[in-house]
């Protein structure tokens, strides 16, 4: 499948990275786009981590080529916000939040959903909350436990599970940034009209991870509670990479990088 951005959202460019900011809406209207004429969308995220890994990996970077970039994150909205962009909250998006509005649209179109991720049992609890909460939606997926190589024979088979089922809407949640370097490995052998990279998503829908009152994610201290669930595994995350961050950033913008509007 040949890869395209097929995208009608503004790029915005901003200290070395780039998103394309909308709202709930615009990327639903995006996704009912690519499905309906079977043009080709690849949707990212970009939160601190993700820019974080963006700034500091050649390889993680150059997969983000030619792909659609949410905002996911209120870190990454204030960035925009600090240099002067006129972004309300409403451009912010988390799957937290529209996984289910967006899976009931699915429903309703008769579109085939597709996940992948996770170990076994998580994804199974998910998809049978999924199924109990959205009734008639066609969902399937595979656990995210397998030979992520190039080549390999195990992600050869994944992705005939992928395009033998007929998806419409493909979920990759294998975490950053293992997550977006397959999809930009694989691209072009997924029949899917869309593919969006998902993270943990379906860890919260599972209740495998307790989701953030949702009053801290709009005021952007739910990495406060998700750092208090987790701290072994998130306090390099939540603690130093933003200080690493923030170096970077500033280097970039005395270099000359701060930021502009353009259609991708």
């Amino acid at each position: 499948m040949k890869q395209l951005n097929q995208t009608k959202l503004e790029r915005k460019d901003l200290m070395g990275f780039f998103t394309h900011p909308g709202t709930e809406k615009d990327y639903f209207d995006l996704i009912k786009m690519s499905i309906s004429s079977g043009s080709v969308s690849t949707i990212y995220y970009h939160n601190l981590h993700t820019i974080y890994l963006y700034l500091t990996s050649d390889e993680y970077r150059q997969s983000f080529s030619d792909k659609t970039v949410i905002v996911d994150g209120m870190g990454a909205l204030f960035l925009y916000k600090l240099a002067g962009f006129s972004l309300s909250r409403d451009y912010r998006l988390t799957y937290v939040d529209f996984i289910m509005p967006m899976l009931e649209m699915a429903r309703d179109n008769d579109w085939r959903v597709f996940h992948i991720g996770q170990e076994e049992q998580v994804q199974q609890q998910a998809l049978a909350t999924i199924r109990q909460r959205v009734p008639e939606i066609e969902i399937d997926g595979c656990h995210g436990y397998f030979d992520f190589t190039q080549g390999s024979q195990e992600s050869v088979d994944v992705i005939r599970q992928v395009n033998e089922f007929s998806a419409d809407l493909l979920l990759v949640g294998l975490g950053s940034p293992i997550q977006e370097l397959w999809v930009d490995a694989q691209r072009d052998k997924m029949n899917s009209p869309v593919v969006m990279v998902c993270g943990s998503c379906m860890e919260y829908v599972a209740g495998n991870v307790k989701t953030a009152p949702r009053w801290m994610g709009r005021a952007g201290i739910e990495m406060l509670f998700r750092l208090y669930a987790d701290p072994k595994r998130l306090a390099f995350r939540y603690l130093v990479e933003p200080f690493l961050l923030g170096f970077i950033l500033l280097r970039n913008r005395f270099q000359g990088r701060t930021g502009s509007s353009t259609e991708q």
